[in-house]
């Protein structure tokens, strides 16, 4: 996109007019004319100039159109492409956080199986202890 620094059509146009102006006098007094000669190359002048001033006008008009239609297209792909990443983001957590849980059970699972298995062992060597224990008195 291009940036005029400012001033934009409007200086422009407003630049244009005044050069417009100023070599309509100058041509006034450097003219070797009759004055209806003058005043007839003046009106014809002038009415260029303003329709040059109505061109320069409407080449702004749809220009700022046009970059107002782009920059409101730009905002509408950033947004969406905001939403679609905040979309894979839940998704992307929700799937942590499955995977996490998944994760909590199994280790939750494990100990529960260790803590079984360590109990049972336990009691086993209780038992032998207390069958080693009965052999000593018997003895």
């Amino acid at each position: 996109m291009r940036h005029d620094g400012g001033g934009g059509a409007g200086s422009f146009l407003a630049g244009f007019l005044l050069g417009g102006a100023v070599g309509a006098g100058i041509a006034l007094l450097r003219a070797p004319r009759s004055g209806e000669k003058t005043r007839r190359m003046i009106q014809e002048r002038a009415r260029e100039l303003q329709e040059q001033a109505k061109m320069t006008a409407e080449e702004a008009r749809t220009q700022a159109q046009q970059v107002g239609t782009q920059l409101s297209e730009s905002a509408k792909r950033v947004q969406q492409k905001a939403q679609e990443t905040a979309e894979e983001a839940r998704t992307e957590a929700k799937h942590v956080g499955e995977q996490v849980s998944e994760s909590a059970k199994q280790v939750q699972k494990k100990a529960k199986q260790t803590a079984k298995e360590a109990k049972s062992e336990a009691k086993d060597v209780s038992e032998e202890v207390s069958e080693s224990a009965r052999r000593m008195r018997k003895s």
